[in-house]
């Protein structure tokens, strides 16, 4: 049990890859060299390995195995993370040396198999295992006829194939063609230090296949110090099992590498835990490579990736299915106060925590555990992201939103400034909506002026003109000073806005550049100190808005003061003018009117001023506004050329404001009860691209509608104007596959159609994808989607929940996650596809008739299901 989880944590993240020497000698070979302590050598030996970060090694002793050493060195190694391998440097009858690899049977339980062999080949022959070697008894075909007899799991690479004893230097000509092409050979799956190109292209064409080229350090002599010395290997393995280092050599192209280790180019989710819920207390390691989440419908695989999506921030689209589940869905597995955690490392190799509670906020923080106050874009690339039956959607905006998805972090940036330009829109709107009765006011303002001139002829007529003539002119200045002080006191609420505003920009420090612009800098920094002093001096009249208002405050009082003195004189003249006909305080109150109505015009004059202003704003944001829609439609058109230039088969076809259905559906629910006619729509649609432009020219208009409809339209377009003129009619976006769109196709060519066009967008780091198989044929997984997987490994991540267990299997899996629903919980059993319970599980779980039986056979040939029970 200790060794499996040995094992747990060295492949924690599924498949990876490890630096693999395939020749080590040991103290038990005679001509190894060790002057140490005999109990310390295991432990010295173990930290060479770990100093030269070789993860995986097979120990080949010329002709012998010391099985009690070989368990020793094994233990220690697997507590260091180091798989090791039993084998031997076996010389063959023709005098060429071979690597056996055996499986950890032949050695275990009382019979010492190996040993049993070795024996067997040498029987006759004194001191093999001591140099200079003597070549056994067996020829190659001798020695797999004694191996396969014993009946346990080996296979065989052939050492320093261009050196003394290697097979290149110890046959010529036809006999080593001969060699070559005896069945036996088939054993053989790599060459070990092949340095010679024309040899092993020969090898290869020999044997109709490519052979794994591994290292070895190959050397005794040297002993411990020499370990690692030389050229390197790796090779990419889920598991210490025999079959899985069997089946990395035999899928050399995507599991041996020479020289320099595969780094993983994209940014990736590194693994999503659970508090709480149906999923309390799992935490799931995920590879940078390909993930697939397998398990008998109703197993929760798709709850896995609803709450993966939800802790990410994506959300559904208005064309994901069965949006409502999906979102009940989350709430169900987390609960309440149910917690994911997803960790994340991005394009720089950075690693960030996502935190969120259901229904909360997330927090994100550094790999040191420090809150980051900023959104999860900030640092990490939203994944691509397909639900259960999103990829069979036949929704008509589809296609736009798979655009979106795809390049939405292209987009935002534009899309922010659309949003903000909108908002713009509709502030200045509502600030012209508080202006659209001047005209009215205007007229009633003018309206009074006339009918208190017209009532003062009769008080001029009477000569009470000239007698109030000092109390008019009383009343009218005191009028002119309030108004001047409500003035200033708008002048001061103005300037202690200001200073509000911009205090910041002159409290911070000097503002420093780098070193390369530290002239220019310093000529900023002697403006910035000029600018100050003249902000000083807004904040010094600032500091006086007191004072003058109290002085003008003191002004109006005596003004006041001296109307009161004078009041009794204004009384006398008033009791003389009085009578039935004559009121002076009529006279008095109409004189007000005047002098308060010229103020008020003085006012709609500004306003009236301000409403063109607006306007002329208006249309300057709503041309901005058109600008910018049509920008974002240059970045899409940018995008879909680059894709066209990728793919033959699926080309993508734009339009811009086209999608024309939009238009008359916005139509008809702004006008419904118009009495509109179908047709009409359509020709408002003809004559017009959006909203914008009918604001902008209505000559067509007038041309459609009759004078009922018009005046209603008119009505209606007022009422709901910021919300029409922020309307943006959709662009088309069409993709053709084969020539043709994809509505016209089977769901299998589209669904098969749109996953090969996601592989292909090279862009984008993570996707994820609730059955891709769904609608796909096998032919069309194995031939097409496996392939484009296998490429892009190392450049992008998949997480996939499949039922199909050709992509697990044909596109090795580097972790696959076997789910099962249990007593109300989800249960996960994790692995990689070299782990033999994770196998056991694909054959149990998703095997799926003989079509997909006989596809898989040929990897399955090499799996000992019985090892996982």
């Amino acid at each position: 049990m200790e060794e499996r989880q040995d094992i747990q944590n060295i492949f924690r993240n599924g498949s990876t890859w490890l630096r693999a020497d395939f020749h080590l000698h040991t103290k038990a070979d005679k001509e190894f060299v060790y002057d140490g302590d005999e109990n310390d050598f295991i432990r010295l030996y173990i930290e060479q390995l770990k100093n030269q970060n070789i993860g995986l090694g097979i120990v080949t002793n010329h002709n012998k195995f010391d099985k009690g050493e070989f368990v020793a060195l094994k233990k220690k190694a697997r507590k260091e993370g180091i798989g090791l391998f039993a084998g031997v440097e076996f010389s063959l009858k023709e005098g060429i040396h071979i690597l056996i690899i055996f499986d950890d049977e032949w050695y275990q339980g009382e019979t010492d198999n190996i040993t049993k062999f070795l024996e067997n080949a040498f029987y006759g022959i004194p001191n093999y295992d001591k140099p200079n070697y003597p070549n056994s008894n067996f020829s190659l075909k001798d020695t797999v006829e004694a191996l396969d007899k014993i009946g346990y799991e080996y296979f065989i690479i052939l050492a320093h194939i261009d050196d003394l004893n290697g097979l290149c230097v110890e046959l010529r000509g036809r006999t080593l063609e001969d060699f070559v092409k005896q069945e036996p050979f088939n054993k053989v799956l790599a060459v070990q230090k092949s340095r010679n190109l024309e040899n092993y292209n020969r090898l290869c064409g020999w044997t109709n296949r490519k052979i794994a080229c591994v290292e070895g350090s190959d050397n005794a002599h040297g002993g411990i110090e020499a370990i690692g010395n030389g050229r390197v290997a790796y090779v990419k393995v889920g598991d210490f099992n025999l079959e899985a280092l069997k089946f990395a050599l035999i899928d050399l192209e995507n599991r041996v590498v020479q020289k320099d280790k595969p780094l993983i180019k994209n940014s990736y989710i590194k693994s999503i835990a659970f508090e709480g819920g149906k999923l309390n207390g799992i935490q799931l390691d995920l590879s940078p490579e390909l993930n697939n989440l397998i398990g008998i419908r109703g197993s929760g695989k798709s709850s896995i990736l609803e709450v993966l999506r939800y802790t990410l921030g994506i959300s559904l689209t208005r064309t994901s299915a069965d949006s409502d589940y999906k979102n009940e869905l989350i709430q169900f597995i987390l609960g309440s106060g149910g917690r994911s955690v997803v960790t994340v490392v991005n394009e720089r190799d950075e690693e960030y925590r996502l935190e969120k509670i259901y229904g909360q906020k997330e927090n994100i923080f550094d790999k040191n555990g420090v809150l980051q106050q900023c959104s999860i874009e900030a640092v990490f690339k939203q994944p691509i992201y397909f639900g259960q039956k999103d990829l069979s959607n036949k929704n008509t905006d589809f296609e736009s939103d798979l655009m979106q998805r795809l390049i939405g972090n292209k987009l935002k940036p534009i899309q922010y400034k659309i949003e903000a330009k909108k908002r713009e829109v509709e502030n200045t709107i509502l600030e012209t909506k508080k202006l659209q009765s001047l005209k009215t006011l205007k007229d009633e303002t003018e309206l009074t002026i006339k009918n208190a001139q017209q009532q003062l002829k009769f008080f001029k007529e009477k000569g009470v003109e000239e007698k109030l003539k000092q109390q008019t002119l009383f009343d009218a200045d005191v009028v002119k000073v309030e108004e001047t002080r409500k003035t200033i006191k708008s002048f001061y609420n103005d300037i202690a806005e200001i200073i509000e505003n911009y205090q910041h920009l002159f409290s911070q420090e000097t503002i420093i550049g780098s070193e390369i612009n530290k002239e220019i800098f310093e000529n900023l920094a002697v403006l910035m100190d000029k600018l100050k002093v003249e902000f000083s001096k807004l904040k010094q009249i600032n500091e006086t808005s007191n004072i003058f208002l109290k002085d003008i405050d003191i002004i109006i009082t005596e003004i006041a003061d001296k109307k009161e003195n004078l009041k009794e004189e204004f009384a006398k003249i008033k009791r003389e003018l009085n009578s039935d006909t004559i009121n002076p305080d009529t006279f008095l109150t109409l004189n007000r009117q005047i002098s308060t109505s010229k103020l008020k015009l003085q006012e709609i004059e500004k306003s009236e001023k301000k409403r063109e202003e607006l306007q002329t704003a208006l249309s300057q944001h709503l041309y901005d506004l058109n600008n910018l829609w049509l920008e974002e439609y240059r970045l899409l058109e940018q995008e879909a050329t680059r894709i066209n230039e990728t793919d033959n088969s699926l080309q993508i076809e734009l339009g811009f404001k086209e999608q024309r259905s939009k238009f008359i559906d916005k139509l008809k629910q702004t006008f419904r009860g118009t009495n509109i006619r179908e047709s009409t729509y359509q020709q408002i649609s003809d004559s017009y691209k959006d909203f914008i432009e009918i604001r902008n020219d209505q000559t067509a208009l007038k041309n459609l509608l009759n004078e009922t409809q018009l005046s209603e339209f008119y009505r209606r377009f007022r009422e709901n104007y910021a919300e029409l003129l922020t309307f943006k009619v959709e662009n088309k976006v069409v993709i053709n596959y084969n020539g043709k769109s994809l509505d016209k196709h089977s769901l299998g060519q589209r669904a098969s159609a749109l996953i090969l066009f996601l592989l292909a967008q090279k862009d984008n780091d993570v996707l994820i994808i609730d059955q891709p198989e769904d609608d796909l044929d096998n032919q069309t997984i194995y031939e097409d989607v496996i392939k484009e997987i296998k490429k892009s490994k190392g450049n992008m991540q998949f997480i996939f929940a499949t039922h199909n267990a050709n992509i697990p299997v044909l596109g090795d899996s580097e972790k696959v996650m076997s789910c099962a629903f249990d007593d109300n919980n989800i249960s996960v059993q994790s692995g990689a596809i070299d782990s033999p319970q994770i196998q056991k599980d694909i054959v149990n779980i998703m095997e799926g008739g003989d079509e997909a039986f006989n596809r898989r056979k040929n990897i399955y040939s090499i799996w000992n299901v019985e090892k996982g029970k």
